[in-house]
């Protein structure tokens, strides 16, 4: 006769559990990266402690959330084995099952990759953020007189690398951003989380904050 296998055991912050966390409504499970200074996906975290991404494995995600105008069910734009980049200042830390995980809403992740690792060709925003390529700001004319600048001063413009598909209406439709890739953008200084894909810098914001472009 063959022993049975024993049934699976789960925990919550130190408190066993009678089956599997499940996630509710737009909530995700995220199992965070282990590596603090860069990901195993060759991604430098930012250097402002309170702004530092992080990367983690999706490990379950709720169904979405029910519209209350509508009544319509707006889909979770992720799912179970992305490799997603969060904020640092978002979520709720658990341990589940001896190791990191966090609970965050998908509307606050930054973007996914569906790849094993984190990388530009595959990195795409969610809702209406954009990947934007870090411009760096002209030290003198086209004349070749040199301009004047404060160090101070802000570079808050960026060529637009990647696009996510856009904020869902009352009726579960994407709402696409009026912006394209390869178009450049101005937006609000101080907006956006600045990170590094491919060893080159780049920055997340959210189309609502920019305010022109070309």
């Amino acid at each position: 006769m063959v022993a049975s296998e024993p049934a699976m055991q789960y925990q919550l912050n130190n408190f066993m559990l009678d089956g599997p966390l499940t996630p509710l409504n737009n909530q995700v499970m995220v199992k965070l990266s282990k590596v603090d200074e860069k990901t195993m996906g060759g991604l430098f975290l930012g250097s402002a402690a309170t702004e530092k991404p992080k990367e983690g494995v999706v490990i379950a995600a709720g169904p979405g959330y029910t519209h209350p105008e509508t009544g319509k069910l707006i889909p979770n734009p992720l799912k179970e084995g992305m490799l997603v980049l969060l904020a640092d200042f978002t979520g709720e830390k658990v341990d589940y099952n001896g190791d990191k995980h966090i609970f965050v809403d998908a509307d606050n992740v930054l973007g996914y990759c569906e790849t094993p690792t984190m990388q530009l060709s595959a990195f795409t925003p969610t809702l209406d953020k954009l990947l934007l390529a870090v411009q760096e700001a002209a030290k003198e004319t086209t004349t070749g007189i040199a301009l004047a600048l404060d160090e101070d001063e802000d570079n808050n413009q960026g060529e637009v690398v990647a696009v996510g598909a856009g904020k869902m209406n009352s009726q579960a439709e994407a709402l696409s951003p009026l912006i394209a890739v390869g178009e450049n953008v101005l937006y609000a200084k101080g907006m956006g989380l600045e990170t590094t894909l491919d060893s080159k810098k780049y920055l997340i914001v959210s189309a609502a904050d920019c305010l022109a472009k070309w």
